[in-house]
């Protein structure tokens, strides 16, 4: 709709004149227009996360102050945490374990959540090129109706100066337009995304503080799975040390048997 009322007020050929265009083509108007409708939805749709980092911000600021102030009931990705931190301490589970599986799971939602935009993104240029492509096929349809069946070197002069060079210049217009919308909305989705990572950061160094200043009997249900994890470890290394010691005695015992002298009799058949 905004789109729309600015190419009825002119505003996209006056865009085009801007980059350098010359004349504003009608197939080239509308390609613009429909980039920017593109950039405007996309931005919009960026825009939509900036009150949940805002939240996210805030709620993580009052957990850095008193992690108690959180409210559990709250979607927030600190409350996530401190309801799956509660739960496995209350069942002996590692919280550190499950507080880093959280956390994967934020950033695969994280890289999930804003492919629609990423898509629209890569759209701008390419309505870029199809645009100046448009364009460009107007411009050789007006170029040879313009030319005579006797070819008249200054017919095709005037041919060129009317019809070719002030299309070519609106059709690289719309490429030039494209490219730096696009340019604008990455840069916009950079920002957001690198705003909602450093939010999952901020909320996991909350919780790995918490545990860290915990008394040893509290952080003991923290570290019970890294306990069972080494206790395993070292139960195997046991068992490959004892395989190693056989191994080596059998083989000490075979080279004591190739080394004793060996007896042969010598039978002379009758």
């Amino acid at each position: 709709m905004v789109a729309g009322l600015l190419m009825a007020a002119g505003a996209v050929a006056a865009l085009l004149q801007s980059v350098g265009s010359t004349t504003a083509p009608a197939a080239a108007q509308l390609v613009v227009t429909l980039i920017i409708a593109v950039f405007v939805t996309t931005v919009l749709r960026i825009a939509r996360a900036v009150p949940d980092i805002r939240r996210e911000s805030a709620a993580t600021a009052r957990a850095v102050t008193n992690v108690q102030a959180v409210k559990p009931n709250e979607d927030t990705l600190v409350a996530r945490r401190l309801v799956l931190f509660r739960e496995a301490a209350e069942a002996g589970n590692d919280c550190e374990a499950v507080l880093s599986a959280r956390s994967a799971l934020d950033e695969s939602e994280l890289a999930n959540k804003h492919h629609i935009d990423h898509a629209l993104i890569w759209a701008l240029p390419v309505f870029g090129f199809i645009g100046t492509a448009l364009t460009m096929a107007a411009m050789v349809s007006s170029f040879s109706d313009a030319l005579d069946s006797q070819g008249d070197p200054s017919v095709l002069i005037s041919a060129l100066k009317q019809h070719v060079l002030p299309e070519l210049a609106s059709a690289f217009g719309v490429t030039l337009i494209a490219l730096f919308l696009s340019v604008l909305a990455f840069g916009a989705m950079a920002l957001v995304e690198r705003a909602e990572r450093a939010g999952v950061v901020a909320a996991d160094e909350v919780f790995l503080i918490y545990i860290a200043r915990l008394p040893a009997k509290q952080a003991a249900p923290a570290m019970h799975g890294l306990t069972q994890e080494l206790a395993q470890s070292r139960g195997r290394t046991e068992e490959l040390v004892k395989g190693l010691d056989a191994l080596r005695t059998a083989v000490e015992r075979l080279s004591a048997v190739e080394s004793r002298p060996q007896r042969y009799t010598l039978v002379r058949e009758q």
